[in-house]
């Protein structure tokens, strides 16, 4: 219904358009307050998206900063399904490097390498969500052999504290 009563008023803009008479003149005075209305919302809505895109950018390379704060600090590379993310219909391997780059090997062995926060949010999204188990895992592997050197650690410690000690022997003896 909305759509019918939309393209009659258009038509009828049109019409009043093309018969530039009294009739015209008087219409398009009528429709100089609605036209204001129209633009002004236009312009709220434009400014209101100018914000939230920044916004949007702004958390977008904050998440690419910790992520590759992480990736660098635990020094590994996150590797990604290929068919994570369809721009990258030819690609053969895709990783996370250490330093947050987003490396792709094509079909061809071609390697593009850029940074993460270089691409729009939605890869950004996609490679952290398929990003987040892997590192999760890889810290889970990093904490058990960290434990693992701890408690070894620990043992030797004890077994040195535990070993008889000599009295101190001077330089006459």
């Amino acid at each position: 219904m909305e759509d019918q009563t939309g393209r009659e008023a258009m038509l009828e803009f049109y019409d009043d358009l093309q018969h530039l008479g009294e009739s015209s003149e008087e219409r398009l005075k009528e429709m100089e307050p609605a036209l204001s209305e129209l633009l002004q919302s236009i312009s709220e809505g434009a400014q209101e998206l100018a914000e939230s895109r920044a916004e949007d950018r702004r958390h977008s390379r904050e998440l690419c900063a910790a992520l590759a704060a992480y990736t660098g600090w635990l020094d590994v590379t996150l590797e990604l399904p290929p068919e994570a993310i369809p721009e990258f219909y030819n690609a053969e391997k895709m990783f996370l490097s250490p330093q947050g780059n987003l490396v792709v090997v094509d079909r061809q062995g071609k390697v593009e390498s850029k940074p993460l926060e270089e691409y729009p949010t939605e890869i950004v999204l996609t490679v952290v969500w398929n990003a987040l188990p892997r590192l999760r895992t890889k810290i889970s592997k990093h904490t058990r052999r960290l434990g693992e050197r701890i408690r070894l650690l620990d043992m030797i410690s004890r077994e040195l504290r535990d070993l008889p000690t000599f009295p101190r022997e001077t330089p006459e003896e």
